[in-house]
C-alpha cells in the first residue's frame, strides 16, 4: 500500500514538472474556409423536360463565396450522366460558368452536375439538376412505304414534341445497297437489354435493324446477324412480327414461322424454323398474320397450316411443343374443328372481351369466320364459328381489321372500306375515298387499347410516291343499329410516303 502511495506522488509530481516546462506563447494560426454557394431554381427537386435537337440548355447559376471572389480562381465543368441502363453514358456539356448547350444527347434520363473547383484550395463543390430528355424520333409513328424509286421510304409522324411534326425519309443518307422494296416495320415493346429493343424494317431484300434513340442502322444491321447459324439465314425478307408479355417473339421470315424466347438474353437471336411437327421437318406453308393474345397475354401463337388446312400452335413452356407446332385438340360438343380443311384468307388480334382472335377461311364462295381466345391461364379456347352471310365482294378485299369493341370485322376493296357485324349477319358500306387508293389498314390494337380506334392509309396516284400518301385516323361509334365510324379531328397526316406499314415508338 505504501509502495503505491508512493509511485502517485511521483507521477503527479511528474505531471506538475512538465506543465511548468510549457510555455504557452499564444501564438496560433487560423485560415477561414472559402465556402461557396450556387443557387438556380433548376437546382434541387425540378426535372426539366426538353427535346434534343431542338431545345438550348440555358443554365445562369448565382455563385457566391465567403472569402476569395477572384474569378480566375475556378475552374467550372458541367457533366451529364445518363441513367437509362441501355443508353447511359457520361457527357461534358462545358466548362464555363454559364451553361448555353444546343442539346444533341440521346433520349433518357439524365442527372446534370455543374463543378466548382477551387484551385487555391484543390476543393469542389458539386450542385446537380434532373433532366429529361426526349427527341422528335421518341416518339410518333413511324411509316414504311414506297418512295419514287419503288423502294422503301421510312417517314415519322412524330408527336414527340409540342406539335406534331413530319419527318421525311429518314434513311435517305444511309447507304443500304439492298434495300428493297417495302415489308413490314416492327416496333418491339421497350426491354431493359438494348438489343432487344431494336427497331426492324422489312424490305423484299432483306431486314435491318435501327437503333432507338437515333433511328439509324446498327452496325451488323441485316437481320441474318441476328441467327445463330449465319449460313443458315435466307434472304430474312420479314413481313411479320409479334412480341408476347415481353418475353417471346414470333417472326414471320422467308415465309417460315420463328419463335425464340427473350428472357434472360441481351439480344435475339433465331434458330431453326418451327413450322414442321415434331419429328417431322418437312416444313409446311403457314397463313401470313400471327394470331396472338392482346390481353390476357396468353404465351401461345396460332397460325394456319396452309398445306393440312389445320390451325397449329406454338408456344414455349413445360410440356408444350418448343421449336415445332402441334395441332389442337377436338373435342365433342365443340363449336369448330381445328383442322377445318379450307383456305386461308386472314388472322385478326383484337381486345374484344377478354381479347379474341379471328381466322376467317374459305371455302369456294363461301367465307367462314373462326373466333377464339389465347388465355394465360386457360390455353386455347374455342369461342365460336360464323359462315359469312350477305358479304360485298369479300372475294377482292385487299386489307382487314377488326373492332376493339364490337363484333365486326373491317376489310377494304379498292377505295371502299365496309363493316361486317358478324353477329347480325350485317354489311355496310363505310366510307369510299374517291381520287385515293387505299394501301394499308390498321387496327389500333397497341396504343389506345382501351378505346376503339383505327388508320387508313390512303394515295393520290396523281402525286409522288414519296409525298402521295395520307393517312387518317377513325374511332368506331358504338350503335346498335349501325356500324358508325368518325373521322378523328386532327388526325389526318398528308405528305407522306406510299403508306406500306405503320407501328408506333414510345420512347
Amino acid at each position: 500500500m505504501r509502495m503505491m502511495y508512493k509511485i502517485f506522488l511521483i507521477g503527479l509530481l511528474g505531471i506538475f514538472l512538465f506543465e511548468s516546462c510549457y510555455d504557452d506563447k499564444g501564438n496560433y494560426s487560423y485560415r477561414a474556409i472559402n465556402e461557396i454557394t450556387v443557387k438556380h431554381d433548376f437546382f434541387g427537386d425540378t426535372v426539366l423536360r426538353m427535346y434534343s435537337f431542338v431545345d438550348t440548355l440555358r443554365v445562369f447559376p448565382e455563385i457566391s463565396t465567403t472569402v476569395n471572389n477572384d474569378p480566375d480562381n475556378y475552374e467550372y465543368e458541367w457533366v451529364a450522366v445518363g441513367g437509362d441502363p441501355t443508353i447511359g453514358g457520361q457527357y461534358t456539356l462545358g466548362k464555363e460558368k454559364d451553361l448555353v448547350y444546343p442539346i444533341t444527347l440521346p433520349s433518357q434520363r439524365y442527372s446534370v452536375y455543374f463543378k466548382i473547383q477551387d484551385k487555391s484550395t484543390g476543393l469542389t463543390t458539386i450542385s446537380s439538376l434532373s433532366l429529361q430528355l426526349s427527341t422528335l424520333f421518341s416518339q410518333g409513328w413511324l411509316v414504311l412505304g414506297e418512295g419514287d424509286d419503288g423502294r422503301a421510304q421510312l417517314d415519322m409522324v412524330s408527336t414527340g414534341g409540342e406539335d406534331t411534326t413530319l419527318l421525311k425519309n429518314i434513311l435517305q443518307e444511309v447507304d443500304l445497297s439492298e434495300w428493297g422494296k417495302p415489308t413490314c416495320v416492327f416496333v418491339p415493346p421497350y426491354r431493359p437489354a438494348a438489343a432487344l429493343n431494336y427497331i426492324h424494317v422489312g424490305t423484299d431484300k432483306g431486314t435491318y435493324r435501327l437503333s432507338t434513340s437515333t433511328l439509324l442502322p446498327i452496325e451488323g444491321a441485316h437481320l441474318k446477324w441476328s441467327f445463330y447459324d449465319v449460313s443458315a439465314a435466307g434472304e430474312c425478307v420479314m413481313t411479320e412480327a409479334v412480341q408476347i408479355m415481353g418475353y417471346y417473339r414470333a417472326a414471320l421470315v422467308d415465309g417460315n414461322l420463328y419463335y425464340t424466347e427473350l428472357s434472360g438474353q441481351q439480344a435475339c437471336f433465331f434458330g431453326s424454323p418451327s413450322n414442321h411437327y415434331k419429328g417431322d421437318y418437312d416444313l409446311f406453308p403457314v397463313g401470313d398474320k400471327i394470331g396472338y393474345s392482346v390481353k390476357e397475354r396468353g404465351y401461345a401463337t396460332v397460325l394456319y397450316n396452309k398445306r393440312d388446312g389445320h390451325f397449329v400452335y406454338q408456344q414455349s413452356g413445360y410440356g408444350t411443343p418448343i421449336g415445332y407446332c402441334a395441332d389442337m385438340s377436338d373435342r365433342v360438343g365443340d363449336p369448330f374443328s381445328w383442322k377445318p380443311g379450307y383456305e386461308y384468307v386472314t388472322t385478326l388480334n383484337c381486345h374484344k372481351g377478354a381479347g379474341s382472335t379471328y381466322t376467317i377461311l374459305r371455302d369456294g364462295s363461301d367465307f367462314y369466320l373462326y373466333s377464339y381466345r389465347i388465355s394465360y391461364n386457360f390455353g386455347i379456347i374455342k369461342q365460336l364459328m360464323v359462315k359469312m352471310d350477305n358479304v360485298i365482294d369479300l372475294d377482292k378485299a385487299e386489307f382487314f381489321g377488326a373492332s376493339n369493341m364490337l363484333s365486326v370485322i373491317y376489310y377494304t376493296v379498292g377505295n371502299k372500306l365496309y363493316g361486317y357485324d358478324f353477329a347480325r349477319k350485317k354489311c355496310e358500306l363505310l366510307k369510299t375515298f374517291d381520287g385515293y387508293e387505299i394501301t394499308l389498314f390498321l387496327s389500333d390494337i397497341l396504343v389506345e387499347t382501351s378505346s376503339d380506334y383505327f388508320y387508313i392509309a390512303l394515295y393520290d396516284p396523281s402525286k409522288p410516291a414519296s409525298t402521295g400518301g395520307m393517312v387518317k385516323k377513325y374511332k368506331v361509334v358504338d350503335d346498335v343499329d349501325h356500324i358508325i365510324v368518325e373521322e378523328e379531328k386532327g388526325s389526318e397526316w398528308k405528305n407522306l410516303c406510299k403508306v406500306k406499314s405503320m407501328a408506333f415508338k414510345t420512347r
